[in-house]
């Protein structure tokens, strides 16, 4: 059980580094997540509203065409209603004509206001188009820093990462989910007793359990305050010569 009190206090240090790292890096993972998502709305809304303005163009493009189709229509329509032979022909050809003259008005209506349409359209789009370049500017200053910032630690997390996993496997099952149910509340699962407290949350440990700490080392103690496994100050937790022995 000494030995694998030796391994704990090491892992613990370990992890301690390793939960340093990913703190340097601090909230730019998530910043980048929600860049990313900022960037993909304001591209959508780009999209709309480009596609707004060239549904706009169309229509210009091709009203004067459709207006004289329905006149066209309108005209054979009205024709057609002197050689109906009972009224319920006559009534439907006749809801035809309006439903086309409805068409007409509605279109016309649409290139009257097209002007001031396509006007405010154009400011949204500037609006939303320097939107759209600011958050890919912020979006690519956060990718570079991120990446400037992993790179540093790159070799130096695949190192601790490396010592995680060989000192994890030679602990016990157990022992290491208890350590990792730990971890789930407190990040320093094992802390070391200092001036006769624990260094994790700094209640007193009795003398009496230190002594007999350090002398019956066949069993895990943890702290009656927060509940870490506690090892003594004696137990070899070195950082240096580990990632040096690594």
């Amino acid at each position: 059980m000494e030995q694998q009190i030796n391994l704990l206090a090491q892992l613990a240090a370990v992890d301690a580094q390793l939960d340093e790292l990913h703190d340097e890096l601090g909230d730019l993972p998530q910043e980048v997540k929600k860049l990313e998502v900022a960037l993909h709305e304001k591209v959508a809304a780009v999209e709309v509203t480009q596609k707004n303005i060239a549904d706009l163009d169309h229509l210009r493009g091709t009203a004067h065409v459709t207006i004289q189709e329905c006149l066209d229509k309108e005209q054979r329509l009205a024709q057609q209603q002197f050689q109906v032979k009972n009224n319920r022909e006559f009534d439907a050809i006749t809801r035809e004509i309006e439903h086309l003259k409805t068409q007409r008005t509605e279109i016309e209506e649409r290139i009257r206001t097209s002007g001031v349409r396509e006007e405010n359209l154009k400011t949204i789009f500037t609006q939303q188009d320097q939107e759209l370049t600011a958050v890919r500017e912020k979006l690519s200053e956060k990718v570079a820093e991120l990446a400037e910032r992993s790179g540093d630690q790159n070799d130096e997390l695949k190192k601790y990462i490396e010592l995680r996993l060989r000192l994890s496997g030679q602990i016990d099952d157990t022992l290491e989910a208890e350590y990792e149910r730990i971890r789930t509340f407190h990040g320093n699962a094992a802390v070391a007793i200092k001036r006769n407290s624990c260094s994790g949350c700094y209640s007193a440990i009795p003398s009496q359990r230190i002594m007999e700490m350090k002398y019956q080392r066949d069993k895990v103690y943890t702290c009656e305050g927060c509940g870490r496994i506690l090892f003594t100050e004696d137990v070899e937790a070195n950082i240096d010569s580990l990632m040096a022995d690594a």
